[in-house]
């Protein structure tokens, strides 16, 4: 199968959620900096889902640039995609809202990793039905998925031994990693 009608549906889906990201930010009691800081925790939880999202697309971008032909396994791992990256928004809210929570920041942690996860799963099966020699350079499984998923890991571990924002610093560890890795 082409890949342009799924490469479409992607697009949307991930403009989708960006979109709802931002009109899941609360507003300020009032228009002062004071009001903008006690709200600090949205916006930072907020520019970390921005991140991964747009991180996602362009990741999701560069490989179906090197990718001819596509099967109903390969659309199906990109809807389970879909489905995990769907839940940004509302574990944003979730971890903005509670940001000392272990719970809330263990399950955004967790969809970050599923996503993870997921693309590692939909980079073989991409690999086994278009074996040029492009993806595999262009996927990068190691620096785009592995490394990722070892961070997630370790601010999961650093979570429940008592910091729980660490999930979070680490997922924006990871995104800067990634924007500074693909400007090379």
């Amino acid at each position: 199968m082409p890949t342009n009608r799924l490469e479409a549906f992607y697009d949307a889906v991930i403009a989708i959620i960006v979109t709802v990201l931002v009109l899941e930010l609360p507003q300020p009691e009032t228009a002062s900096i004071a009001a903008l800081w006690t709200i600090k925790n949205s916006y930072f939880a907020y520019l970390i889902s921005f991140l991964v999202c747009t991180n996602l697309w362009q990741y999701h971008h560069l490989i179906y640039n090197h990718v001819d032909k596509i099967n109903a396994r390969i659309i199906w791992q990109n809807i389970m995609l879909l489905l995990i990256v769907s839940l940004v928004p509302y574990l944003t809210t979730f971890v903005a809202n509670n940001p000392s929570s272990l719970l809330a920041q263990v399950l955004y942690g967790v969809d970050f990793l599923l996503m993870n996860i997921m693309h590692y799963i939909m980079a073989k099966s991409l690999m086994k039905i278009n074996p040029e020699k492009g993806l595999p350079d262009a996927l990068n499984v190691k620096n785009a998925l592995i490394i990722p998923s070892i961070l997630f890991i370790v601010g999961l571990v650093i979570a429940f031994l008592g910091y729980p924002i660490a999930i979070s610093i680490c997922c924006l560890i990871t995104i800067i990693r990634s924007i500074i890795y693909t400007l090379k």
